[in-house]
């Protein structure tokens, strides 16, 4: 006889989402690599130490994660403290090699039924993101 393992946590998936980005690839990584550049856009308080991003926003709420990978100028891959450990979100810097257009790829990780509200999250962070770097 065998057991089935409960799994009490509904399944994420990871979704994908490309933004066009009028900036210079190193000022784009400063944005979504160093505390200052995330704290610009993506959260009202962000503080790093020893590999780990602890983030703030206004309504109270505060989350951390721990710095996965980074490749200079190209990736930042974090994972969030209270995730399980096959869930990240990325910021990945991607440059057309014939046009040299930059794109700016995020992964992360929600619910089927949070996909659009995830999606429009990210798009209107990137559009902060768009407005701090005048892009």
């Amino acid at each position: 006889m065998s057991k089935k393992l409960k799994n009490d946590s509904p399944q994420k998936h990871k979704i994908e989402l490309e933004f066009s980005m009028h900036s210079s690839i190193s000022i784009l990584f400063n944005y979504i690599s160093t505390p200052t550049g995330l704290q610009s856009w993506f959260a009202d308080q962000v503080s790093a130490r020893n590999q780990v991003y602890h983030f703030e926003w206004e309504d109270g709420s505060a989350n951390s994660a721990d710095l996965v990978k980074t490749v200079q100028n190209k990736l930042v891959r974090l994972h969030w403290v209270d995730s399980p450990e096959d869930e990240y979100f990325e910021f990945h810097i991607v440059q057309d090699e014939l046009t040299g257009d930059v794109e700016l790829l995020i992964v992360d990780f929600c619910l089927d039924e949070e996909r659009e509200s995830t999606a429009m999250l990210w798009e209107s962070q990137v559009e902060m993101l768009r407005s701090v770097i005048g892009a």
